[in-house]
């Protein structure tokens, strides 16, 4: 494994092989090779696969001892330190007026209600007392977390209600408490960029933590200027994003966020109003997608069936991609998917792993880099496995 300062390299199974030898050829001479199926091979083989376990594992550390990469409970703890603390789910609240027969009790989450808006079910947090005019002021909560927009207008129907409660209704003010889903890794990462600037939301660390809900990933956004870029001009910015919304909306956040005065480039154009209805054109890069292919030869266990194993180290691949997440400009190499192979059961041994982009290359490599306006697309199909007998 090689570590530096541009992060880490593991090392394949081929050069660990090479080193292995080179090294007992300080003591058996030049012309020592090590024999396939050997006693020696066996030992070679069985160390090397030893050395990448723990490389992967030192990789796992790497990642999430790193701000940047951190993830779950270790972003937790890491950003902590710094005191960072994750926004945790919370329901949605707010206070309705009751009617009823007076001085009825009702018990806490005795009093269901169903939104005839969007269908979203709230329930009483505490008990109440139905007051002598027949009516109470009552503190409902959303049945699930997240943010439920509620209104004053809004209308309510009984799905289940202690006998005596007649009817909901919404007045003036409903102290409305807006609740959130539990912010997630990518979400909590750009409000950690965020907090080591408490400038105007112009800065690019704001407007990567402003983008971010837009995106399945932070690693699916980049925002390019003069700082970031030479050859840019003052005040040209680029936005590069493979964005989960629509480009209409993706542009009005674009607007809401990045302050007046710049200008925008990209392929994508799209025409917002400002508050005076004028016309504003925001333009954004649509990062391309691009088919990389996965091909390695394995050697399977005796006694299991290789193409069952196949599918399963298929599916381990695919999982260990979800989980390391390739973003634009990601290099993406081979030797990183031994492992998730290794790990299935009834593999042996994986030999000759490449990869190659579907689209232009024709040869299988060692690596394959995309620009920062590039994100690699996985699928099963495109993961072949050849059997090494």
């Amino acid at each position: 494994m090689q570590i530096d300062d541009n992060g880490f390299e593991m090392t394949d199974l081929d050069k660990l092989l090479s080193d292995y030898k080179n090294e007992l050829k300080t003591l058996y001479g030049n012309d020592f090779t090590i024999k396939p199926e050997g006693v020696i091979d066996n030992i070679a083989v069985s160390n090397s696969y030893l050395n990448m376990k723990l490389e992967g594992q030192i990789a796992f550390l790497l990642k999430q001892f790193d701000p940047e990469t951190a993830e779950g409970e270790w972003q937790d703890a890491l950003y902590e330190r710094i005191g960072l603390s994750r926004k945790r789910a919370a329901k949605t609240a707010f206070i309705c007026n009751v009617k009823g027969t007076p001085a009825l009790v009702c018990p806490p989450a005795s009093l269901v209600i169903r939104s005839k808006t969007d269908n979203s079910e709230f329930e009483n947090i505490d008990e109440f007392t139905i007051t002598e005019d027949g009516t109470a002021l009552v503190e409902f909560q959303c049945v699930v977390e997240g943010a439920v927009e509620v209104k004053n207008s809004d209308e309510f129907e009984l799905i289940s209600a202690p006998s005596g409660i007649t009817a909901v209704t919404c007045g003036e003010d409903i102290h409305l408490i807006l609740g959130q889903d539990e912010e997630s890794d990518a979400e909590f990462r750009a409000r950690f960029h965020n907090s080591k600037n408490y400038t105007v939301k112009a800065t690019r660390n704001a407007n990567l933590s402003n983008l971010s809900k837009y995106v399945d990933n932070i690693a699916f956004l980049k925002i390019i200027d003069k700082k970031s870029d030479n050859s840019f001009e003052p005040g040209d910015i680029k936005i590069i994003a493979h964005h989960n919304t629509t480009d209409e909306v993706f542009a009005k956040a674009i607007f809401d966020t990045v302050a007046d005065g710049v200008k925008y480039l990209g392929d994508t154009a799209v025409t917002v109003y400002d508050s005076y209805e004028q016309p504003v054109v925001i333009r954004f890069q649509n990062a391309s997608e691009i088919e990389v292919d996965i091909m390695a030869d394995v050697k399977v266990r005796s006694g299991y069936y290789p193409n069952t194993v196949f599918n399963k180290a298929k599916e381990n691949v695919l999982k260990y991609i979800k989980e390391r997440v390739f973003g634009l400009e990601s290099t993406i190499y081979a030797t990183e998917f031994i492992v998730p192979i290794l790990e299935t059961d009834g593999v042996e041994a994986v030999q000759n792993i490449k990869v190659k982009r579907s689209d232009t290359d024709v040869e299988y490599l060692d690596n394959v880099s995309l620009t920062r306006e590039q994100i690699p697309i996985f699928a099963a199909e495109r993961i072949i496995l050849n059997e090494d007998k």
